[in-house]
């Protein structure tokens, strides 16, 4: 959340600073900055520049050095609505306004022009009215006015948003209005097309294309404007097909919901980000205040103009238009408040860490026996490592007076995602454990799995945790090593659900479906909300307040809603665990054991024996009697 603080956020007062004239620190001239005063200083400019060449020249040489002097002294804007002080939205009395630019116009211009020059991809993360695309366009004009030989490309969602017929909200449009309020002398000769502006004078160009799959593939040019990006169709595939095209690329939009391509790539820590909030415009951020939310317990800014404003729209719209807040504005499962506000209540650094694992040497052939035998002289546990644990340790272990439950989602182990254990106490609904690695193969993981299980212990089913996990995707790999060459006794049994009666099936681990996993996700919502579920994991909750529901329905991690269905199979996180942790708790009386075949000598051995030979009897088999020896 971009409005949302961990501690108090300091607000230089006053605001805005007012700012009679600005000086360019590249020319050295002033500029008004009173946007009346500005007017009135750019007529006497025009009317001393009509009939002198040689100061025209000097007005042209200035402008080509400083980007901001141009804007302030030769571009225009348009403006549609004004705020007043206490916050209402009021009709602006002037729409067609002297581009005179605000503190953080002036910091963005700037880093935009940078990025261009050297050659960086920069994103601009936005509020709704901050005059964002303005701010691009005006720098791509200059370089296209002043830079000889520049190409530039514009995309937005639709082509009727790259250039159409006098709409103000196109692109191009924008372009043709500031060429419209330059000085004749200042304008170059034109070819102007369809998605096309060409600079005969120099021949630079800036050209349009809509969001197509194919757009900007096998193109080459100085920079790349995506504007609106978290809107746009196909937007993954421009981010990757744009990488070779342009060494500058720039993303700007406000936010959509966590799963857009440009809200994965804000949160990449892989591209420098420019924040435009609306807290730094000067009219709305007028008496701009810290208040803590009660709910959550973090910081937000508000003024007069916020208030108003969150008073008439939805908390998905603030989050949206007003906030910046990339997981608010989507379509989220888990509730913020609830998750932030358990986050705060609970969550906490671990008590220890450990590494659990079998000993190197220990053959898998013994693990089954050790298993049953709850035998842990073959364990290796070292003091750190990857089993992050919130509980005391007793004699080196959980308590062995509680029971355990152990959920488990398996990703394909090569980095992507991670694979995590999450260890929940039965009687106190408690988190105690969570182990995380992404770089661990499923049959590898199945190994620890079986090692953790057997550390953590407890004080029924044979001292042995229900392990639940996930079968889908690299599940069913982790599933057969689990049941076929480990043979852990105490597994979770898929229930059916939506019937009468939900009966234990005969297939071993929890089958994911949509309807499945509302059941199951649903059921770890409420607990969140009502306490029977106590998560200390920090990183876990984070990660629920990440998920959303994609375009077909299905929850998932926003990281995934672009991804195809195979994709979110290989997949594996802390919030399917835990959510898994709490649903074998639930279904823990429907659990079939799945112990080893009794010793054919003993008396369980010669009633198998005595049962089956009676079967093939009645097929008409022959059956030896006799145990074998």
């Amino acid at each position: 959340m971009a409005n949302g603080f961990v501690i108090e956020p300091e607000l230089p007062a006053p605001f805005p600073v007012k700012r009679t004239f600005w000086k360019c620190p590249i020319t050295g001239l002033l500029v008004p900055k009173d946007s009346d005063q500005n007017l009135a200083w750019r007529a006497k400019l025009l009317q001393e520049a009509e009939n002198d060449a040689d100061f025209q020249t000097d007005l042209y040489t200035a402008c080509s050095k400083s980007l901001l002097f141009w804007v302030n002294a030769f571009a225009y804007t348009l403006r549609i609505f004004d705020a007043d002080e206490s916050g209402k939205r009021r009709q602006a009395e002037n729409a067609h306004i002297p581009y005179v630019t605000w503190e953080i116009q002036d910091r963005h211009m700037l880093e935009i022009e940078k990025a261009i020059d050297g050659g960086y991809d920069l994103l601009t993360d936005k509020t709704r009215d901050m005059g964002a695309t303005w701010d691009h366009i005006a720098v791509l004009h200059h370089q296209w006015l002043f830079r000889p030989g520049r190409m530039f490309l514009e995309m937005s969602r639709v082509e009727g948003d790259v250039d159409g017929a006098d709409n103000p909200r196109c692109l191009f449009v924008k372009h043709d209005y500031i060429n419209k309020w330059l000085p004749e002398w200042m304008v170059p000769a034109i070819e102007r097309q369809r998605m096309h502006l060409v600079n005969l004078d120099n021949g630079s160009r800036i050209d349009g294309e809509s969001s197509n799959k194919a757009a900007g593939s096998g193109d080459r040019r100085h920079a790349i404007l995506l504007d609106e990006f978290a809107k746009m169709e196909n937007s993954e595939k421009i981010k990757a097909a744009t990488a070779d095209v342009a060494a500058c690329r720039l993303p700007n939009s406000t936010p959509w919901g966590a799963g857009t391509a440009y809200s994965k790539w804000r949160m990449s820590g892989q591209i420098k980000v420019f924040q435009l909030p609306w807290y730094e415009h000067p009219e709305k951020g007028i008496g701009r205040y810290a208040k803590q939310d009660s709910a959550t317990g973090k910081w937000k800014i508000r003024s007069p103009w916020y208030d108003t404003e969150s008073e008439k729209r939805s908390p998905q719209e603030m989050a949206q238009e007003i906030d910046m807040d990339h997981i608010g504005s989507g379509d989220t499962f888990f509730e913020a408040h609830i998750v932030e506000e358990h986050k705060r209540l609970f969550g906490r650094p671990p008590v220890t860490a450990r590494t659990v694992d079998f000993k190197k040497g220990i053959s898998s052939d013994v693990i089954p026996s050790m298993l049953m035998r709850k035998d842990r002289l073959g364990l290796q546990i070292n003091s750190s490592g990857p089993l992050r644990i919130w509980a005391p340790l007793i004699d080196g272990r959980l308590d062995q007076s509680k029971n355990y439950i152990v959920g488990a989602d398996i990703s394909k182990g090569q980095g992507a995602s991670n694979s995590v254990l999450s260890v929940r106490c039965e009687e106190t609904g408690v988190k105690v454990a969570e182990w995380a690695d992404a770089n661990i193969p499923p049959y590898d993981f199945a190994r620890i799995a079986c090692a953790v299980c057997l550390w953590i212990g407890g004080a029924s089913h044979g001292g042995r945790p229900l392990l639940i996990w996930e079968m889908n995707g690299p599940g069913w790999d982790f599933g057969r090593e689990i049941m076929q060459k480990y043979q852990y006794p105490r597994p979770y049994f898929d229930v059916v659900i939506g019937t009468s009666v939900e009966k234990t099936t005969k297939r071993y681990g929890w089958h994911s479906n949509n309807d499945k996993k509302e059941v199951v996700l649903g059921l770890y919502r409420r607990n969140l909300a009502h306490g029977g579920f106590i998560n200390h994991s920090i990183e876990a909750l984070d990660e629920a307040l990440l998920y959303v529901r994609g375009e077909d329905g299905e929850i998932v991690p926003s990281a995934l809603t672009q991804e195809s269905a195979a994709a979110r199979k290989t997949h594996g996180d802390r919030v399917i665990a835990d959510a898994l942790s709490l649903w074998g708790d639930k279904n823990k009386s429907r659990i079939v054991q799945n112990l080893p075949a009794a010793p054919v000598k003993s008396v369980g051995g010669r009633f198998v024996a005595w049962k089956k030979a009676k079967k093939d009897m009645k097929s008409g088999r022959t059956f030896n009697f006799s145990p074998t020896r």
